[in-house]
């Protein structure tokens, strides 16, 4: 019996500061035709294009979602900027998302304005 509690107080003792510190560093992602999406602070309003339809938010491991619920959410192509390589939500204020796939200069140009100085 002893055993079990002191074990139980070293597993509550180690894994209590991960659980803690897995917050704040969890971003939940963005999904959009197989490729994910980080989100990027944003300052400025950018120039948005056509809808090109609904993405799914991937949630952290750590966030509690309800099981079998999808949180979808409608996406906006920038103007310049490949839809591979960045896409917005909300277009009357967006919020960028950003892929690990390599911009052009150009689009980088892009991107950094809507980041703002």
């Amino acid at each position: 019996m002893r055993r079990a509690i002191a074990t139980a107080a070293t597993l509550a003792a180690v894994l209590a500061p991960a659980a803690a510190n897995a917050g704040p560093q969890c971003t939940p992602r963005l999904l959009w035709h197989t490729t994910r999406y980080k989100p990027v602070p944003t300052r400025a309003s950018g120039p948005l294009e056509q809808r090109l339809g609904r993405g799914v938010i991937v949630p952290c491991a750590t966030t509690r979602l309800e099981p079998g619920v999808v949180h979808r959410i409608t996406i906006y192509a920038v103007r310049g900027v490949r839809p591979s390589v960045a896409i917005a939500v909300r277009p009357s204020k967006p919020a960028l998302y950003v892929s690990n796939v390599q911009a052009t200069a150009a689009e980088r140009r892009v991107l950094d304005r809507m980041r703002g100085p």
